[in-house]
């Protein structure tokens, strides 16, 4: 299968100013006070009610702050940004339309992509940059396809011919809509997308990612009560799970999910996984119903949570 992809354009929103920090964690479930130079978290943005507002990468390169996320987000995450700056020293804009995604399946065929070592390409947690016939590009630890899948943020005149050639039959154009070529993989990842997998209906704690997108001792930033009385309840009433699904045909999304006659969960995102010969999804699943190794039911298949 292709191990690196062209994906086009995604949301790239830049953070700057002396309280550029400031502004970006006073939105976001991540401590980003403890954003370092050259780290990149995950994160949710959050709305005055909790939810989830906005879902990807922060990092820091530079002296400056940026968000990386799926397209066409920034025509509603700046604003949300730009209304709580009072008197602070802070500019959010949107850079997307300067810049084309690449994603890579692990850092050994990023280095081999860029010619470069792989000490170079950023482990966990990271952001490093390359240069690719004399454009600066960033490379930033993104699991969207793995645990160690690299991100690189690449200026738009840049073409990919190069990574073609190094690359051959591992390199394929896809996009960030479709996601052709890389959907199992990120279902595998268990990395949900925003617009498919959630949206601001959502609360950040049903996405399953607390560990990786959520400090609860941080202290106050907005929605931070309602995240932090649900935390202390231990009780979302519905969860983003993984299922194995024993189908040799792909499953739609908003199929329904049922448990002994009740309808106990709905589809969000599926792929076929050829190899395995079953179906994986991304799904909503009910309190009474999400723990792992549940046996449910998908249009008379059995569906087993991961």
């Amino acid at each position: 299968m292709p191990r690196g992809f062209h994906l086009g354009q995604g949301t790239f929103i830049h953070f700057q100013g002396s309280d550029r920090c400031r502004v970006f964690n006073n939105l976001c479930t991540q401590d980003l006070r403890k954003l370092s130079d050259g780290q990149a978290f995950e994160t949710f943005v959050t709305d005055v009610k909790g939810r989830t507002f906005g879902h990807g990468i922060a990092m820091a390169l530079d002296g400056e702050a940026f968000l990386i996320t799926v397209p066409d987000q920034a025509g509603k995450l700046v604003p949300h940004f730009d209304r709580y700056i009072i008197r602070e020293d802070a500019i959010v804009s949107d850079v997307s339309s300067s810049y084309q995604f690449w994603l890579f399946e692990d850092r050994e065929v990023t280095a081999k992509a860029f010619g470069i070592e792989v000490d170079t390409v950023p482990a966990k947690v990271s952001v490093s940059t390359a240069t690719l016939e004399g454009n600066r590009i960033v490379l930033v630890h993104a699991p969207w396809i793995g645990p160690d899948s690299i991100l690189a943020i690449v200026p738009v005149e840049q073409g990919s011919e190069l990574i073609a050639e190094r690359l051959g039959d591992a390199w394929q154009v896809s996009d960030m809509s479709q996601r052709n070529g890389w959907e199992r993989t990120r279902i595998e990842a268990f990395w949900p997308w925003y617009g498919v997998d959630m949206d601001d209906r959502h609360l950040p704690q049903e996405l399953d990612r607390d560990t990786s997108a959520i400090s609860f001792d941080k202290g106050c930033y907005l929605g931070q009560e309602t995240i932090a009385r649900l935390d202390m309840l231990g009780k979302v009433q519905k969860k983003l799970v993984k299922l194995s699904i024993e189908s040799s045909v792909m499953l739609a999304a908003q199929t329904t999910i049922h448990a002994d006659g009740k309808e106990v969960g709905t589809i969000c995102s599926a792929a076929m996984n050829e190899a395995a010969g079953n179906c994986i999804a991304l799904a909503y699943v009910k309190r009474s119903h999400f723990a792992s190794g549940q046996v449910l039911d998908v249009n008379g298949r059995e569906a087993t949570v991961c």
